[in-house]
């Protein structure tokens, strides 16, 4: 066909950059080189032109960070005999004292150590909708902890609950809307597998 040559030209032209590149390295390789040490060689200069690319895409990310932060006067530079350095200004620090607050009221971290326990626990709890973060937090973690979902705010299993998922509870203030009831002999939730 008429146009496939020209096609195929053009596909070819495309990438001959980087062809070129690898095709110069190729020929720097020491005389003598095996065809394994070459592809080596190759696949390693590959790697540090893909590293090198990661690492100047890291300097653009920090640069534009501490751009935006200097635009929004949050840092500033000292100069002094010892070189130039930056530091906090009093809006920077007001900024990092709010970021502080507002990490010390986040969530616990929802992964739990499961073990398994021959009785069975049902949970059953009722957070109110203002605490809906605090609800998504305490599913997360009975589903980590292997328990299964029979109602939106009814669970089962057979996990042991850790003491650090019961002191969670208390830290969130949510212990007074939860139920934890321990059943040794089952009656129609035997059927259920967990």
């Amino acid at each position: 066909m008429k146009g496939e040559n020209r096609l195929k030209i053009l596909e070819f032209l495309e990438n001959s950059g980087q062809a070129l590149e690898e095709l110069f390295f190729i020929f720097t390789v020491p005389y003598g080189t095996s065809f394994h040490g070459a592809e080596y060689r190759l696949r390693k200069f590959r790697e540090e032109r893909e590293n090198l690319k990661t690492l100047k895409k890291d300097k653009r990310r920090f640069d534009d960070l501490i751009y935006r932060l200097r635009k929004d006067v949050l840092i500033d530079d000292i100069k002094s005999k010892k070189g130039s350095f930056l530091r906090l200004t009093q809006r920077g620090i007001e900024i990092l004292n709010k970021l502080r607050d507002k990490k010390d009221k986040a969530m616990p971290d929802a992964k739990y150590q499961s073990q398994n326990d021959d009785n069975l626990k049902i949970i059953i709890f009722d957070i109110p909708e203002g605490e809906k973060r605090k609800r998504v937090w305490l599913r997360s973690a009975l589903k980590n902890l292997n328990f299964t979902m029979l109602q939106k705010s009814v669970w089962a299993g057979k996990s042991k609950l850790p003491h650090e998922f019961a002191i969670d509870l208390n830290k969130l203030k949510i212990i007074s809307y939860v139920e934890i009831f321990a059943i040794s002999k089952t009656g129609s939730l035997k059927q259920l597998k967990f």
